[in-house]
């Protein structure tokens, strides 16, 4: 069985950002936040990130984006990427080639976008 490495790599290259544990600072990232959880809730730990960047792609039927966007502290360093919203009304209005501002939601790895707004 072969591998598809084209889309393995984005994968690999997120698993090993994390492994090394690597620590970018940016001077206009927040501090990351995280929610507050409790019972078994607390198991399932979620965090928001603020991030800026450059809109390079929208697809409102899955709903996502693609974005262009510098260290988000405490997350990932700068790098285009895609990411699933939360929901397909945030893309509403938005053009490829917006600078905006945006919050990505991680819950345990599992990445979204769930707030845009244009600069």
């Amino acid at each position: 069985m072969r591998l598809n490495l084209v889309r393995l790599s984005p994968c690999l290259a997120l698993v090993f950002l994390f492994a090394c544990g690597g620590n970018h600072s940016t001077n206009n990232a927040a501090t990351p936040t995280p929610s507050a959880a409790t019972g078994a809730d607390a198991a399932v730990a979620t965090r928001t990130y603020p991030g800026v960047g450059t809109v390079t792609a929208l697809n409102p039927k899955a709903p996502s984006i693609e974005i262009n966007h510098g260290d988000i502290e405490g997350l990932m360093p700068a790098m285009k990427m895609e990411f699933d919203v939360s929901d397909a009304s945030l893309l509403n209005g938005l053009q490829v080639e917006d600078q905006i501002d945006f919050t990505i939601e991680d819950r345990t790895g599992v990445m979204r976008v769930i707030a845009i707004k244009k600069r």
